[in-house]
């Protein structure tokens, strides 16, 4: 499921919905349930979040959220109490302070990620 119960989505208009559950019995058109947030008025759409089957983009769609790639690396970390070291199992692009990149043989770790 691409949609989170509870969480807060967007049209393609820029209206905001928060999306209260899954129907998987209901008709097709009508499994995701969202409730609009500034007219409280309750909301159905298609699995993808889309208005119609059309295949035609609508500004009632609702959004999924957008996945990102971001590489991991192995990396050292420092524990400034006891000045102590390990090697953590990944580590996004942006590293921590106390963290250094280990400049291996093996290339970073390509993964999708949500936002």
């Amino acid at each position: 499921m691409i949609f989170k119960v509870g969480e807060i989505y967007r049209d393609r208009d820029g209206k905001e919905y928060k999306f209260l559950m899954y129907a998987p019995e209901a008709k097709a058109r009508s499994q995701l349930i969202f409730m609009c947030l500034k007219t409280e008025i309750i909301q159905v759409r298609f699995l993808s979040g889309s208005f119609s089957d059309s295949g035609r983009e609508s500004v009632y769609d609702i959004l999924p959220p957008e996945k990102k790639t971001v590489k991991l690396y192995p990396a050292l970390c420092r524990n400034i109490s006891n000045h102590t070291y390990w090697i953590t199992s990944d580590l996004y692009e942006t590293k921590p302070e106390r963290a250094i990149r280990l400049i291996t043989e093996y290339p970073a770790v390509v993964v999708e990620v949500e936002e």
